[in-house]
């Protein structure tokens, strides 16, 4: 069980550490910070199919760190791709399951917060100018206005960051889910193409790893070509070649500019956008050659102020584990910590 470059030898233990962790369908990455906005160190990547449960994991974990830094923790922060709200949290796409209050006390900490992993990643752009960001289309923003943090990856991810004296307020809703709001003759035949199976389709029907496969899915019915074709695959041949595989590469990413803009003029986010996740990265040599920054920029009476809007890419692998960091202190998320 091999950790990251971040693994560091002996230093000096502060007595208020903490572990924070970033738990998904396949992966659960762990790393450890000594003190409040100290640098991540020791990250670990575990496979969640390898341990029966997350505390075993976390178990595993402490004995990697080693037993002098596992005696100073206290406090955790998981970010979890599940909802969170209750008291026992189901991770979506993988067995573990736990009832926080329990692993609080499995696990001897006093402090233990369960925040959604979208609500991380949001949480990880604080600054959107730092961490290795991308800037994609520029713009001045407005220092003092909310930003939005989209992800289309799994599934669309939505948040935004609203600026406050005691730190961020994260925006924890289900913008991905919003009605599909097509605005081209192809973009409405595809609506119509997805209904036939679908009653009420949405933003993440498309802008998602399985919505490009829709995309794909749709212009390949209209060409009588073979309609069957992975997210990644049909992202590596868009790069690669033109095709229909490009085709609905180049239509996701005009919807994703329709979807920012939506949510940038609904709540106000003249601050900018970071767009996270795992499927515009690997698009990137397209965007400049796609609809995407008409969609963001021509929104008619409102055109002046999406000029100003900057946009970034977050190619930061670990934004999940910083973002967890950041909600351990967050004034507007104490009220969720579960307090020994």
């Amino acid at each position: 069980m091999p950790l990251g470059s971040g693994l560091a030898g002996k230093q000096g233990i502060c007595q208020m550490s903490s572990i924070v962790s970033d738990v998904g369908g396949t992966n659960a990455r762990f790393a450890f910070a000594e003190t409040k906005g100290a640098s991540l160190t020791d990250i670990w990547t575990a496979q969640c199919a390898d341990f029966p449960t997350i505390d075993a994991a976390v178990e595993a974990y402490r004995q990697i760190v080693g037993a002098e830094k596992s005696a100073h923790v206290d406090a955790m922060a998981i970010a979890v791709a599940a909802p969170v709200k209750a008291a026992i949290v189901n991770v979506t796409n993988n067995h573990w399951r736990f009832a926080k209050r329990d692993l609080l006390t499995r696990l001897s900490l006093r402090r233990l917060l369960v925040i959604n992993d979208f609500t991380a990643q949001a949480l990880a752009q604080t600054n959107p100018r730092d961490n290795g960001n991308v800037e994609i289309l520029s713009g001045e923003g407005d220092e003092n206005a909310p930003l939005l943090v989209i992800g289309p990856g799994t599934g669309l991810g939505v948040s935004a960051l609203i600026p406050s004296a005691n730190g961020p307020i994260p925006i924890e809703g289900e913008g991905g889910h919003v009605s599909f709001s097509p605005r081209s003759d192809d973009e409405r035949e595809l609506d119509a193409f997805t209904r036939r199976c679908r009653p009420h389709v949405t933003a993440e029907h498309f802008v998602s790893g399985g919505g490009l496969e829709t995309i794909y899915r749709f212009l390949a019915a209209r060409e009588d070509e073979p309609t069957v074709m992975t997210a990644p695959e049909i992202g590596e041949r868009a790069v690669a070649e033109k095709g229909l595989c490009r085709d609905a590469a180049m239509m996701l990413l005009g919807i994703l500019g329709t979807v920012i803009a939506d949510n940038v003029l609904t709540l106000g986010c003249w601050r900018g956008v970071v767009i996270s996740g795992g499927i515009v990265p690997k698009l990137a040599p397209l965007i400049a050659h796609s609809p995407f920054a008409d969609r963001v920029r021509k929104t008619g009476v409102t055109e002046p102020l999406m000029k100003m809007i900057p946009i970034w890419l977050s190619v930061d692998p670990h934004a999940g584990l910083r973002g967890a960091q950041v909600a351990l202190g967050n004034a507007h998320l104490a009220p969720r910590i579960v307090d020994a």
